[in-house]
């Protein structure tokens, strides 16, 4: 039974100081315009830089000539004087065009995400690592092709610099659809077989 004289609770409506707002949705710290800017100028000149060394190091024509000796020439970039084979010289140059096409990549997309003021900066890393990652990339493809489609007696007078060097700019362009089509390649050699 209820007690008559006891006095109705009162409801109280919260104050706006106790109500705590939802936590929002922790967004990641954009990248100050100075430094993307930055990123892109050392890029841009990590590029032309490449650009510079790839014509340093392309072969001259009478060394692309089948009945020309191998032989050791001596390459200068920059200060940097030293002797390569040709078949060094090809394998630089993989190096150096894979590392251009992500240096291009890496520039195109920063200038995109610092117009749209959608980049992130833990994404800066990412983006100055791109030519490191994309050379290694170029060089695999290159040593796949190389070791796939020609024979081992083949030598570098029987290869053409300009579909090596290419395939390693896509390869840096595209790293992401590189990757993908690396691992396609892995699953293929490396599955294990079907057990019956």
């Amino acid at each position: 039974m209820a007690n008559p004289e006891a006095k109705p609770t009162r409801r109280t409506k919260p104050s706006l100081q106790t109500i705590r707002p939802e936590p929002a949705a922790h967004s990641p710290q954009m990248a100050r315009p100075g430094i993307a800017i930055a990123t892109i100028i050392f890029l841009t000149v990590e590029a032309w830089f490449l650009v510079y060394s790839m014509i340093q190091l392309w072969p001259a024509q009478e060394a692309q000539i089948e009945s020309a000796p191998a032989v050791v020439n001596p390459v200068s970039i920059l200060a940097w004087r030293f002797e390569v084979s040709d078949e060094g010289r090809l394998f630089i140059l993989v190096l150096f065009a894979g590392a251009f096409g992500g240096a291009v990549i890496a520039v195109r997309d920063l200038a995109v995400g610092l117009r749209d003021g959608k980049l992130p900066l833990r994404s800066i890393g990412w983006y100055i690592m791109r030519p490191l990652v994309a050379s290694g990339l170029g060089l695999g493809f290159y040593l796949i092709i190389r070791g796939g489609f020609f024979s081992p007696q083949a030598d570098v007078q029987q290869t053409s610099p300009f579909s090596f060097v290419g395939i390693a700019i896509l390869v840096g362009l595209f790293t992401d659809q590189a990757v993908a089509k690396l691992g396609e390649i892995a699953d293929a050699v490396f599955s294990r077989p079907e057990k019956s």
